[in-house]
């Protein structure tokens, strides 16, 4: 099942374990998978200045679903 849609899921994003809840899921160009996540709480990236509520993941970073 590829549309995560309102699921609740843990993440590896970036080497960080998050975790929220997909609010979009899409095929990509090229068949990949991709998801839009509502974190649960924000987080520190290093590249950024301010705390990032939503992230895009890759389907193979999708560690569990809840």
């Amino acid at each position: 099942m590829w549309n995560l849609e309102g699921q609740k899921v843990r993440v590896n994003y970036m080497g960080q374990g998050l975790a929220g809840v997909v609010v979009e899921s899409r095929v990509k160009y090229g068949g990949r998978v991709g998801h839009t996540v509502e974190l649960d709480e924000p987080v520190l990236l290093r590249w950024r200045t301010e705390p990032a509520s939503r992230v895009l993941v890759e389907q193979e970073d999708v560690v569990e679903v809840i």
